[in-house]
């Protein structure tokens, strides 16, 4: 299972806990916090259950180890992927098979940013994260051994430090600084992560950490300004910037080392785009003008929202 996100895991005995969940060390946002407490009821019932205090989609990989006294004990799965839609919420409830005796279990578990398996809205045309006019070749990059219809970043080389806005109505969710290799040298690329209403998220790599406009819990428009290109240049001597739209899946796949099974996480979407020709969807080593319509700004805002853009 490959995922390049930040994911945290904590296992505890079958004590309550409580536990604060931290951004990993490469982030520059605030503290994550998510609560996950055990409640052992009065019938020896026990369920699992979570607050998140922090905005944005999240789920869950809840893993059970050595239960005893569990009804219906050939039922329990090892792993439970569970979504966090609300802002509290129960995960699962366990029933004791011997009702005068406690059910014991341990468990380990691990947050993810994003939902899994979400309903994505492919209603939903994008912009070009780029100023209305400009013009921009785009490339694609790939991660080893995973097809381009899996997995893909859409990457924009640049001579000139380029503003970055963006394509879709959001939350910044996260900021974050990624350790890359770049000639040999230990670089890092500034990335902001925004939520979407139908828990796809989008990933904006490489822009300047010191020029940023927005910050986390920040609500984002089509066409927001979210900062500029940072000033690491590749071999070629070009800034170079990626962005992607993703989502979470559990589904098993064909591998392609040996014909093993591949447990996907991270998934691109390969949405429609609105460019100087219309819609389309993105070729790789092709060149397109950045255009923006009232119908793309306007699709996702209230009421409240289209009257304040209008006026």
């Amino acid at each position: 299972m490959y995922n390049d996100k930040n994911v945290i895991m904590y296992k505890s005995n079958f004590l309550s806990i409580l536990v604060f969940l931290l951004a990993g060390f490469n982030s520059i946002t605030s503290q994550n916090q998510i609560y996950v407490t055990k409640v052992k009821n009065a019938d020896n019932s026990i369920e699992f259950k979570y607050t998140k205090v922090v905005p944005g989609n999240y789920f869950i990989e809840f893993n059970i180890e050595n239960v005893s006294n569990v009804n219906d004990i050939a039922s329990i799965k090892k792993t439970y992927d569970i979504n966090l839609i609300g802002d509290t919420g129960k995960l699962f409830k366990l029933y004791p098979a011997d009702k005068d005796k406690p059910i014991n279990c341990s468990y380990s578990y691990s947050v993810t940013r994003g939902l899994i398996k979400p309903q994505v809205d492919y209603t939903v045309t994008y912009l070009l994260p780029f100023k209305e006019n400009k013009t921009v070749t785009i490339y694609e990059s790939n991660r080893f051994n995973v097809s381009s219809d899996i997995w893909k970043n859409y990457v924009v080389y640049s001579k000139t430090k380029d503003t970055i806005c963006a394509m879709r109505k959001g939350i910044v969710t996260d900021i974050r600084r990624n350790a890359i290799d770049n000639d040999g040298k230990t670089v890092f690329k500034t990335e902001i992560i925004v939520d979407h209403a139908d828990g796809t998220n989008a990933s904006y790599i490489g822009l300047d950490e010191k020029l940023l406009a927005v910050k986390v819990n920040d609500s984002i428009f089509p066409g927001t300004l979210l900062g500029l290109m940072d000033d690491i240049l590749d071999s070629t001597q070009n800034r170079n910037f990626k962005f992607n739209i993703y989502y979470f899946s559990n589904e098993e796949i064909d591998g392609i080392e040996g014909g093993k099974n591949l447990k996907i996480i991270e998934k691109s979407v390969m949405p429609v785009f609105y460019t100087s020709e219309g819609y389309q969807n993105l070729v790789t080593d092709q060149n397109y003008t950045v255009k923006y319509a009232d119908e793309i700004l306007l699709k996702e805002m209230t009421p409240d929202e289209k009257t304040r853009y209008k006026s």
